[in-house]
């Protein structure tokens, strides 16, 4: 049997290759994940908003009318409509959920912002006007509005 020098490993450009191979493919798979939780924490706003909006329309039907108060959702917990309040999946360094009602107390908008600037469901500029608001969550976010009626 007849042993060849020098064929017993990688070269180091082989090598260098293949860890910049990989380390290509770990940047994209950080990318994706990171854009993975930016989506999951939009969807778990807009079901946020869902939930509220739905405590907002059995306390109207209990008191016909909706909450006045800037703590509107500690109403709907006394009331019993939600078992606690909502915020942000980002905390501390984002913009909570904010309700605000017509001064009648008929109408409301309950809003968010989404970290997905590219999000199809953002406010128009219109609903922002008519409901008062600024449409813009910083430079990193959008507005998400839902009303009633």
């Amino acid at each position: 049997m007849i042993k060849r020098k020098g064929y017993g490993g990688f070269t180091l450009i082989e090598l260098l290759v293949v860890m910049g191979i990989m380390a290509v493919l770990t940047g994209l798979a950080i990318f994706n994940f990171n854009q993975s939780r930016v989506r999951a924490r939009d969807v778990q706003r807009k079901n946020d908003i869902k939930q509220l909006q739905t405590a907002l329309e059995l306390y109207k039907n209990d008191s016909n009318t909706y909450p006045a108060s800037a703590t509107w959702q500690t109403v709907l917990v006394d009331a019993g409509n939600i078992k606690k309040e909502f915020s942000d999946p980002k905390t501390s360094d984002w913009v909570d959920y904010q309700y605000l009602p017509a001064s009648d107390l008929k109408t409301y908008y309950l809003t968010a912002c989404l970290e997905n600037l590219a999000d199809s469901s953002k406010a128009s500029d219109a609903l922002c006007a008519e409901a008062g608001v600024t449409c813009l969550c910083g430079t990193n976010g959008s507005l998400f509005i839902v009303s009633e009626p």
